[in-house]
Order: structure tokens, then C-alpha cells, then sequence
């Protein structure tokens, strides 16, 4: 998935057995091809936390923190 902000990802994610996103690369595209074909290992880690539902913005240390991907999940190789 190619995007400029988290989007709401539950029935992609049930359907897959890998899910990738690409912030808008701008003129970078080649570089998200590079490690989607291998060239260079995959890695990230979330900067901010990934809300489950469209109504949420969690933020590390709230009250009832629960998104659908924590702050600093990812890969790294």
C-alpha cells in the first residue's frame, strides 16, 4: 500500500499473508521497487502508533492504548 497517512487495514490484513506500506516516495519509487524485488532488505519501524479504527488517534501512554499497530513495531533485518 502506497499512502500518506495510516489507513484502516483490518480486512486487507485478514485476506494477506504480508502487508507492506510505502509512504508516497515522490521521486523515490525505484528505491520501494529496490526492496520489494530484494535489492535491499526490508525494514521500519512505526514512528506512531497505527489506529485500528478511523475515530481513533492513540498515542503512546494514553489511557486504554490499544491500536492496531504499536508505536515502534516493524521490521528490521
Amino acid at each position: 500500500m502506497i499512502c500518506g497517512r495510516p489507513l484502516v487495514i483490518e480486512q486487507e490484513l485478514a485476506e494477506v499473508k504480508a502487508f507492506v506500506v510505502a509512504w508516497f516516495p515522490g521521486s523515490e519509487g525505484q528505491g520501494v521497487a529496490d526492496v520489494i524485488f530484494g535489492d535491499y532488505p526490508m525494514q521500519g519501524k512505526l514512528s506512531f502508533s497505527w489506529p485500528r479504527y478511523d475515530d481513533e488517534n492513540w498515542n503512546l501512554g494514553d489511557e486504554g492504548y490499544s491500536p492496531l499497530f504499536p508505536y515502534g513495531y516493524g521490521l528490521e533485518y
